[in-house]
């Protein structure tokens, strides 16, 4: 066990006096994820079992709109190969999983709910993995490349990948 050293993940651990992420998120985080599963179930036992919504077509539409968006941000983003491309495709996965939940549960009929669920387990869950996959891959990247890149001079200043100074260049 001696020699052993346990690093923090990168985002976690300190950069030049500061942290890339400051040490309180995790557990703010935390704190909110402890609220708001009571407050779910509060809601899941109170709430009346049908209830008619206005906007419906708006709020399904602009959900939908938004999801088109974040697939074209994702095309483009891997397309340019952007460091903007792992937060997409995160953002993408996510949204997905929200319309593949909302389908299913919103379902009324039993044809409503097969077409949901197939829809679900064929077309958006499957791309939400390889968003996810996607997002995972270019972080590992970004965390495997940045020690050789500040090895060969470059830096990171506001979020942004700075290179060499070239002044002692012939």
């Amino acid at each position: 066990m001696r020699g052993l050293q346990l690093r923090a993940p990168a985002a976690l651990r300190p950069g030049h006096g500061r942290w890339l992420l400051p040490p309180w998120i995790a557990p703010a985080f935390l704190i909110c994820a402890v609220v708001l599963l009571p407050w779910a179930t509060f809601l899941i036992v109170t709430l009346p079992r049908d209830y008619t919504a206005n906007h419906w077509r708006v709020a399904w539409g602009g959900f939908d709109i938004g999801l088109g968006v974040a697939m074209v941000a994702t095309a483009l983003a891997v397309a340019r190969r952007s460091p903007f491309a792992e937060v997409a495709a995160a953002v993408t996965g996510t949204l997905l999983v929200c319309d593949a939940w909302f389908d299913v549960v919103t379902a009324r009929t039993t044809s409503e709910l097969v077409q949901a669920g197939l829809e679900a387990a064929l077309v958006e869950i499957p791309l939400a993995i390889l968003c996810f996959w996607m997002a995972s891959n270019l972080a590992r990247a970004v965390e495997v490349a940045l020690p050789f890149l500040r090895k060969a001079g470059f830096r990171v200043e506001g979020n942004r990948l700075v290179p060499p100074d070239d002044s002692g260049a012939p």
